[in-house]
């Protein structure tokens, strides 16, 4: 009966990333190396396009005994917890979902899975950062598995210009976990007869990250890469060591967004908290992540000119899988509202138009627009609107925006005196102000909701030291609970109850 026990393979799967054929292959391959395979699947909803599960159970030898006898073996339909010897995943989170289940164990499961992340929408609709914890993730995967060979396999597929799907097979071949040799699998492709060079391509990738894979050894999606293209007067030598990769590349997006002298100024906004007790490395590294965010605000010029780069149309026609004799037709949806249209114009006319919007009623107008930009009349509009970069600086946006930040850095700086553990919760506030729109107006008024409640009256000494940074988080945490507000005026509600009782009756 020993020989007659079926090796259990689990795959888990985003929408469109070819986990059909993946099973089809490894069907084929498994067959045609004289085993006996069955496969099922279950089909996901539209989470991230649909996140699907294929299972097969392959017995060895089997494929030539039943033949011969006219039996079959009797297989489970689905995976059962524990009971699993290769688990695959072409995304983390799916990785962790598995592991979740009881899926990954210890004892027994090999792990193939993907670094890389496709947020989920919980995660994208958190005001703050929503992200799940990848490093939590990835410990999760080696603690967990007998063995994981976890890589960026999204990256690899596109350095090779081959599907995900392709690589993972040549990394489960390499594996030896399937008693199928590399060529039955290459077979398997060439048979299937479509896009095999991209295939046999992604299937090498693969088989050489599994090959060179340390056991604990993870690639990470996230690393961070010094940018190209900076210029030699770049000078961070006043800078922590550790953040200098960041910052430099925070200079890099604001002379993209607007131009040298701008991001030169990014640095010297940065230069003001070098020599302040309490800023170290980390502390730095913060302020510039946020700080560069916020000083390249995606206003409408700055979106008409993400949408008219050559990677955005790369990208595309990748992800379509368009091949190079095939017409690729892009169209834009934009939605610009009355104060993303008014916001181009000069501060004080555009503080009396959106003024006059706001005493009509008008705020939630819109202006739905869709913009071939692959047609010249489309390219046109939009390099019109992103022509219009040299005129920011003069804009009621720019202004309203620099205004902000101007508040925001000195806020840290009045706090850093009192407090630097709080000094880094002001900080990560700016996380609140994002989007446009409602979204953008939402955030702005929670953020200074904080500042009025909880940030103003612990600089003015009436709440204690020791409160500081907590009662921050927890109102900052409080406003991405809700897009209401309801969270964060009860836990402001709740801070001012602690305030001291004498400056209470002052205020």
């Amino acid at each position: 009966m020993a020989e007659m026990t079926p090796i259990k393979v689990l795959f888990a799967a985003l929408g469109g990333e070819g986990g059909g054929v993946l099973s089809s292959w490894i069907h084929a391959a498994t067959v045609a190396s004289g085993h006996f395979v069955q496969g099922t699947f279950i089909p996901g909803v539209a989470q991230r396009t649909g996140a699907t599960t294929y299972y097969l159970e392959v017995v060895p030898g089997a494929g030539d005994r039943h033949r011969a006898r006219g039996t079959r073996p009797v297989l489970a339909l689905n995976a059962a917890p524990g009971e699993v010897d290769l688990v695959v995943a072409s995304e983390l989170l799916e990785a962790a979902r598995a592991i979740q289940a009881g899926f990954v164990t210890p004892d027994r499961t090999l792990l193939i899975a993907s670094s890389a992340r496709v947020f989920t929408i919980d995660e994208k609709a958190v005001m703050g950062d929503g992200r799940l914890d990848q490093a939590r993730m990835l410990e999760a995967a080696h603690r967990f598995s007998r063995r994981a060979v976890v890589a960026d396999f999204a990256a690899a597929a596109a350095a090779a210009k081959a599907p995900i799907n392709s690589v993972l097979l040549g990394a489960i071949a390499a594996t030896g976990v399937l008693p199928v040799p590399a060529d039955a699998f290459r077979a398997a492709i060439r048979s299937e007869g479509k896009a095999v060079e991209a295939n046999l391509r992604g299937f090498e990738a693969g088989s050489a990250i599994a090959l060179g894979s340390d056991p604990k050894a993870t690639t990470h999606a996230t690393a961070e890469r010094q940018p190209g293209g900076l210029p030699p007067s770049l000078r961070l030598d006043a800078f922590p060591a550790e953040a200098h990769a960041l910052i430099a590349s925070g200079f890099a997006r604001l002379a993209d967004y607007q131009d040298e002298a701008y991001a030169q100024s990014y640095l010297a906004r940065l230069a003001r908290f070098t020599a302040r007790p309490g800023v170290d490395a980390s502390f730095m590294r913060e302020l510039a992540r946020h700080l560069a965010v916020r000083m390249s605000v995606e206003d409408v010029i700055r979106v008409a000119q993400l949408k008219l780069r050559d990677t955005r149309l790369a990208r595309v026609a990748r992800e379509t899988r368009a091949g190079v004799h095939d017409i690729v037709d892009v169209t834009e949806y934009m939605k610009p509202g009355p104060e993303e249209v008014l916001g181009l114009l000069p501060p004080w006319l555009g503080r009396w138009a959106i003024a006059r919007v706001s005493a009509r009623g008008w705020e939630s107008k819109s202006w739905p627009l869709k913009i071939k930009t692959t047609r010249l009349s489309g390219f046109l509009r939009l390099k019109m609107l992103a022509g219009l970069k040299r005129w920011r600086p003069r804009t009621h946006k720019f202004a309203q925006e620099g205004a902000w930040i101007a508040r925001w850095l000195d806020l840290i700086e009045r706090t850093l005196a009192v407090d630097p553990g709080a000094a880094r919760e002001v900080v990560a506030t700016a996380a609140l102000v994002r989007g446009y729109a409602d979204t953008y107006k939402r955030g702005l008024s929670n953020w200074s909701k904080i500042v009025d409640g909880v940030i103003e009256p612990a600089l003015q000494g009436r709440l204690a030291r020791l409160h500081f940074a907590d009662a921050v988080l927890q109102a900052r945490l409080a406003a991405t609970k809700d897009p209401e507000g309801e969270t964060l005026a009860q836990t402001i509600a709740a801070i001012r109850e602690t305030l001291a009782p004498g400056r209470m009756a002052a205020e």
